[in-house]
């Protein structure tokens, strides 16, 4: 009877291996679902799917993202061999996404292996690029952007990480390129323009077509001028993020102008840049500040703030008494912006902008202060973080005692 029983389920179990072959659900899915999917995975795991059914053999040839990893390889050798057999088994199907991350030895790079995963993806139309070559310890080996890159008309974004850039200038540059995002991009001494240390860059990628522009852990060599405005001349940039930059030396611009004439968001994080900020941008509507820098003073040149959304914060352990007073400078200089426009009906701060603000304004004398003619003041608080704000309605009833309007409104949001 036991025997009987194992019979009828083994010939069931072959049944509906039978039946779920037949239906082969993983081949049922639509090419452009499969192709989604394997866009998140690294290019080396896409081709291991080709197991999972018969349709996905070849699907992985067709995939519109590339995807490099040298650290899914026990030895460089393995990841160079493995990225000349994809580049030269795919199908003819166009490129959308690069992403080539090699970590290796401190003194070199495979500069024959980059040119061709570039030269690549530029015939095949590719439209955004990342890039990462850290070096195994620190830093990053010479290596020279492929001219490819600068030549190809499809790139709209571009990433790069961990990159020490021998190049002068590009003959070209790129033309069409809207997003850059440099991080740790160190230019080589023979290419660096000690007297403005942003004209290399803009003379390597051109900045008159960026709309977005991210500049991370930069450290700017300078042999100072008394202004440095390096985005005067991107007309069509948008969004602005400067993270963590410096000047190498003592010389530092006595003034540091941003002033992008289509400017609407502008981020500045953890830098150090001794030296006057003046932000001179028309379009702007939100402005993002991190304090890091004890010496750093404000001047704002902004035809209005209506509508402008400010954001800025301090870090918590900012509490030694020579950057205590630098602090209140900064906070003065914001001060000063308000009171600039004091016809401006409707602001938007963020709730630690509007604690420091409040905290500065107790220094100066009521006549002072430029909040009057406010009708309307957001802040930017979140429902979640109300319950932990203590004086929330002490700083509400400071600003609404402040302005003239019987129907002033407050809006935490």
């Amino acid at each position: 009877m036991k025997k009987m029983k194992k019979r009828i389920l083994a010939s069931q179990n072959v049944d509906y291996c039978k039946s779920a072959d037949c239906q082969d659900r993983l081949g049922d899915l639509p090419d452009c679902l499969i192709h989604h999917i394997l866009s998140f995975v690294e290019t080396k795991d896409a081709i291991r799917t080709c197991v999972l059914s018969k349709r996905w053999r070849h699907i992985w040839a067709s995939v519109t993202c590339l995807n490099f990893n040298s650290k899914s390889f026990a030895r460089l050798v393995d990841f160079r061999k493995f990225v000349l057999w994809v580049l030269s088994h795919r199908d003819s199907s166009h490129v959308k996404v690069l992403t080539y991350s090699r970590f290796g030895v401190d003194y070199a790079t495979d500069q024959y292996l980059l040119n061709r995963v570039i030269e690549y993806a530029a015939v095949h139309g590719v439209k955004e690029i990342r890039i990462n070559l850290q070096a195994k310890t620190f830093g990053s080996p010479p290596v020279e952007i492929p001219l490819a890159l600068f030549a190809c008309r499809s790139l709209k974004m571009l990433e790069f990480k961990d990159c020490h850039p021998t190049n002068v200038s590009s003959p070209i540059g790129c033309k069409s390129l809207e997003i850059l995002h440099l991080e740790r991009f160190s230019m080589h001494p023979a290419a660096a323009d000690f007297s403005n240390p942003f004209a290399s860059l803009a003379e390597l990628f051109g900045f008159t077509t960026l709309t977005t522009l991210h500049l991370n852990s930069f450290s700017l060599c300078y042999t100072g001028i008394d202004c440095l405005d390096p985005f005067g001349n991107c007309v069509n940039l948008k969004t602005l993020h400067l993270s963590e930059m410096s000047f190498q030396s003592d010389l530092n611009p006595r003034d540091f102008v941003i002033s992008a004439p289509q400017l609407k968001n502008l981020s500045l994080m953890c830098n150090r840049f001794k030296c006057k900020i003046i932000v001179a941008a028309p379009q702007l509507t939100n402005f993002s500040y991190l304090y890091s820098t004890p010496c750093a003073f404000f001047e704002y040149g902004l035809p209005s703030l209506d509508g402008l959304t400010i954001d800025i914060h301090e870090p918590h352990d900012q509490l030694e008494k020579s950057h205590h007073k630098k602090s209140q400078e900064t906070l003065h200089g914001l001060i000063n912006m308000l009171r600039g426009h004091c016809n401006s009906e409707e602001v938007k701060l963020s709730f630690c902008t509007v604690a420091v603000t409040c905290g500065t304004a107790i220094l100066l004398k009521p006549e002072c202060l430029p909040f009057s003619k406010l009708k309307s003041l957001n802040f930017g608080v979140g429902s979640t973080y109300k319950i932990f704000i203590n004086n929330l309605d002490h700083i509400a009833a400071y600003f609404r005692n402040c302005s003239q309007h019987a129907d002033f409104e407050i809006v935490t949001i």
